[in-house]
């Protein structure tokens, strides 16, 4: 009964979307960047595919779905990633981060709703955080967030500027009653907003708001009734709803989600992604206890390489002598973003590039990735450390492995490649090196 509910709910949604397509092009529309724009948050797939439907019933014109077609299909200059100054997001964080337009526009709504010489906390947004180092906000502004590669950069960044931002890590609990403004970008699934935005309310002072970034009703089939039970969630937190305005947060497309599209042969404008920004008053004392700060149960170690964010599972088994990369899909990247590919299961080492694989050793696969990240400083693995001449060079053939994916993603992202792809050849990078355990980010 569930999955034939699960069912109609997609045939509804895939039934609305043809709609919106349809209506988009009987209005003149012939252009893809045009059409991801005009609809509500719609995925660049799902919109090809309703493309596809009206096609074989002869429900819109061919010579305009051509046009969209040839133009979706059109792979253009690399585009740069837009925070440069941050680590890249990585999938396996549900990173997205706001464009500098959205980013400014949150941060002056949040002044403009509290009074002179309020209080701005920043939770889990790492972009927005960057936004305020450079922006005359007049306000004091907290920076929660996890401890991983993205917060140490936010860190640094905040000491050079004179150290504007208070930061603190979820580690060391979640305050209490400390703003007068959160603002937050989880991830858009129920079991990320929820505990997000309970966090939300216990730091928020009764009177202040609390602007949260939810998905619009095109996003996926359970978008307005995950809404709507967000809003009901809030409700009990003693949240009441005060605005909520559709479409008007508008994200980055992150290296990875580039990645993933272009595996499927689909090249979208840098910027179509929107969300909806979802304002709540706090008018009461929440009844429910602030949650835990993180919210994945996998725990991953990752490793800076050059640009590339590796991040491996289980890095103290070793479940088999043999070591190296086994490839899960063609051509190694995950051509989806959506976490309930079946696929994410199988894999225990992944990149910022959306790269997946499964490997059998991943003490070694780690072993060779802090190699590699140590090279440009001198240091790194020293291969006699290693009992056996075949594991030291197992050990070098998957630090080359790891490197050529390194230089082939640095390419990819859109800079200077520092070295021919090829696998076979050696890659040193030049960029800061991190190595730690994480568990969830939660953030955008």
């Amino acid at each position: 009964m569930i999955a034939a509910r699960r069912s109609l709910s997609q045939a509804a949604f895939a039934a609305r979307v043809d709609d919106l397509v349809k209506a988009a092009i009987i209005d003149g529309t012939t252009c893809f960047a045009a059409l991801l724009h005009r609809l509500p948050g719609v995925y660049p797939t799902e919109a090809l595919a309703a493309l596809d439907r009206l096609l074989d019933v002869k429900a819109i014109c061919p010579v305009a779905a051509a046009s969209i077609r040839r133009q979706a299909a059109a792979n253009g200059s690399p585009v740069a990633e837009g925070r440069s100054l941050l680590p890249l997001p990585h999938p396996l964080d549900y990173e997205w981060r706001f464009t500098p337009d959205s980013a400014r526009l949150l941060l002056n709504r949040a002044v403009d709703m509290t009074h002179m010489g309020g209080d701005l906390l920043l939770f889990g947004t790492p972009g927005l955080a960057v936004e305020a180092l450079t922006l005359p906000v007049g306000r004091r502004i907290a920076f929660l967030a996890e401890s991983n590669s993205v917060t140490d950069r936010v860190l640094a960044l905040n000491r050079v500027t004179g150290t504007p931002l208070s930061i603190a890590l979820c580690s060391g609990g979640l305050p209490r009653e400390s703003a007068d403004a959160v603002l937050l970008d989880p991830p858009w699934y129920l079991d990320f907003v929820r505990p997000m935005l309970a966090a939300a309310a216990h730091a928020c002072r009764p009177g202040g708001v609390a602007l949260i970034s939810l998905p619009p009703d095109g996003a996926r089939p359970s978008a307005a009734a995950d809404r709507q039970a967000t809003i009901a969630f809030a409700r009990r937190l003693g949240l009441t709803l005060i605005e909520h305005s559709s479409l008007s947060i508008s994200y980055e497309t992150p290296f990875f989600e580039r990645n993933a599209l272009a595996a499927a042969q689909i090249y979208p404008p840098p910027q179509w992604r929107r969300g909806d920004l979802v304002v709540f008053r706090k008018e009461r004392a929440s009844t429910r206890p602030p949650p835990a700060s993180s919210n994945r149960s996998r725990f991953w170690t990752e490793v800076g390489i050059g640009r590339m964010r590796l991040f491996i599972q289980g890095a103290d088994e070793v479940s088999s002598d043999e070591a190296g990369l086994i490839s899960l899909v063609d051509d190694d990247i995950l051509p989806t973003v959506s976490r309930r590919d079946p696929r994410r299961r199988l894999a225990n080492v992944w990149t910022s590039g959306n790269r997946i694989f499964r490997t059998r050793n991943p003490q070694l696969v780690l072993e060779a990735a802090i190699s590699c990240a140590g090279e440009t400083m001198g240091s790194g693995v020293q291969p006699d450390l290693w009992g056996t001449i075949r594991e030291r060079e197992a050990l070098e053939r998957v630090g080359a492995e790891l490197r050529a994916l390194a230089a082939i993603e640095e390419q990819e992202e859109g800079k200077a490649p520092s070295l021919a792809t090829e696998r076979s050849v050696a890659w040193r990078s030049s960029s800061t090196n991190y190595w730690s355990r994480s568990t969830a980010i939660i953030s955008g």
